[in-house]
């Protein structure tokens, strides 16, 4: 073998540990970093409206904040049925009486005004029952289930290489739970948006023509947190599968397999909500509001 060659040889050997040492160091630094991020961004409870910034911007009374244009926006449907009641004299359209109209403004209002703690009521039962269900689990496996507890079933061997299956699969299941952060740190944001949105979302409910808007909503919110209900049943399945701190074929193909399920979660959810009729978007509130203006 000539010399050329053998320094050619070296040279690539050199490139490969390079990557492999690159790749092994990346893909431990998520699985330390992403793991325990998830149960914080996945498991939510009430606790993520007790922020001061979030609270200042709902408002903490009926002054100030969200709340206070909501409110305002209370005078706006009532001095808008008052119009509609009287041109309906002239025109012929019919109009609910206003004895009905008065008892849904009452109600929208009320409940316009304690939206935060109706959401917060909403958010704890999620809690609790993923509770129930990662309590069931560590019953069962004598394991916390979490995310963090599966970031000890993943070990990257000292001799890592990206250009094996095992490397492979390493790989794919760190971009998976990567993927996952940030398919569900979206989520999380807009749980946060839907709670500041509730206000509105109640007050809707005064109008006929604007309920839509409010179902739209509440499909939404209760869909996103039915998610995390979903994903504390499917993260207790890997724990009855995997043997821990195993670098079988076996264990990281479960794992890629698992993590996918879990991404898919969100999908199930709409498919089921799709199957009893319900839709998670706005679009059919959002053409609500506009018939009212367009009346």
């Amino acid at each position: 073998m000539s010399e050329e060659t053998i320094q050619t040889i070296d040279v690539a050997k050199v490139i490969i540990e390079t990557v492999n040492s690159l790749c092994s160091s990346l893909i431990s630094s998520i699985n330390e970093k992403v793991y325990p991020l998830l149960d914080e961004i996945i498991f939510i409870d009430e606790n993520i409206t007790n922020d001061s910034f979030f609270e200042k911007i709902f408002g903490t009374s009926t002054s100030s904040g969200i709340l206070m244009l909501a409110n305002c926006l209370v005078f706006a449907f009532i001095l808008y049925y008052c119009i509609r009641l009287l041109v309906s004299h002239f025109t012929g359209n019919e109009v609910e009486s206003p004895g009905r109209f008065l008892l849904r403004i009452v109600f929208a209002t009320v409940a316009m005004n304690i939206s935060l703690e109706i959401c917060r009521l909403l958010v704890t039962g999620a809690s609790q029952i993923t509770t129930f269900f990662t309590y069931l689990g560590k019953e069962l496996f004598k394991k916390d289930i979490s995310f963090s507890i599966l970031n000890t079933y993943i070990t990257t061997s000292k001799d890592f290489n990206i250009f094996s299956i095992n490397g492979i699969l390493s790989t794919m299941l760190s971009i998976s739970s990567f993927a996952l952060l940030t398919s569900f740190s979206i989520r999380y944001i807009l749980i946060k948006v839907l709670i500041l949105a509730a206000p509105f979302a109640f007050l809707c409910l005064a109008n006929q023509t604007t309920e839509p808007f409010f179902k739209s909503w509440y499909r939404s919110f209760l869909s996103m947190l039915l998610v995390q209900i979903v994903l504390s049943v499917l993260l207790i399945i890997p724990y009855a599968l995997l043997k821990e701190n195993s670098e079988s074929l076996f264990n990281q193909i479960l794992l890629v397999g698992s993590i996918s399920a879990l991404l898919k979660s969100e999908q199930l959810v709409k498919e089921f909500f799709s199957g009893v009729g319900i839709s998670t978007n706005f679009q059919a509130g959002i053409s609500g509001i506009k018939s009212m203006f367009l009346k």
